[in-house]
């Protein structure tokens, strides 16, 4: 009896203390959605930009474009659960490598729930909310200091910054894969 609890013991430890050195399927299935959805979302944007004014392309593009980000706003949120609550891999390179690792993903992040929230704020402003066609209730009262917040945000200063950590994610995967040659790349593919 004994030796069994001894090896449960054991085991228990090695579990906890054991470095995990590839994403899980969940993990890596929720960055690529998020992948594919940021990229929908460029295009939905691309779309209803180009669209007439006024039109009604313009505003299935626009509805499109909403529909997917507030998909992307629950797929981050659970992502970032999902984050909280599993271990990653060990990130390999110097302590400052790994710190700049840690505050690119916490900012990607960041950025990925922030971006949707500055849109829904668009709507909160006196714009309407539309999810899958469907109008969604927001407030009666539009608010033209939050409009032109949530317009910088939403059109400016946080897309803008997302489209920099991208790269700079991008350019680090590629820097791992080809030149350190460490494998982190296919840790999440």
């Amino acid at each position: 009896m004994q030796a069994n609890s001894a090896l449960i013991n054991r085991d228990r430890h090695l579990a906890a203390t054991a470095t995990v050195e590839r994403y899980n399927a969940m993990a890596r299935t929720l960055h690529w959605t998020v992948a594919l959805l940021i990229a929908s979302l460029y295009v939905t944007n691309w779309a209803r930009s180009n669209a007439p004014h006024g039109s009604a392309e313009r505003l299935w593009w626009l509805s499109a474009h909403e529909s997917l980000g507030l998909l992307m706003l629950a797929v981050c949120l659970g992502r970032l659960l999902w984050r909280l609550t599993h271990a990653a891999p060990t990130l390999h390179g110097s302590p400052m490598v790994r710190r700049l690792a840690a505050a690119g993903h916490a900012l990607l992040y960041l950025a990925t729930i922030f971006l949707p929230l500055a849109g829904i704020a668009r709507a909160f402003a006196g714009n309407e909310l539309r999810f899958l066609g469907l109008i969604l209730p927001v407030s009666a009262e539009p608010s033209p200091i939050l409009a032109a917040i949530a317009h910088s945000a939403h059109g400016g200063l946080v897309m803008d910054s997302l489209l920099a950590l991208i790269a700079g994610h991008a350019l680090a995967a590629l820097w791992h894969q080809f030149l350190l040659k460490d494998g982190t790349l296919g840790r999440m593919i």
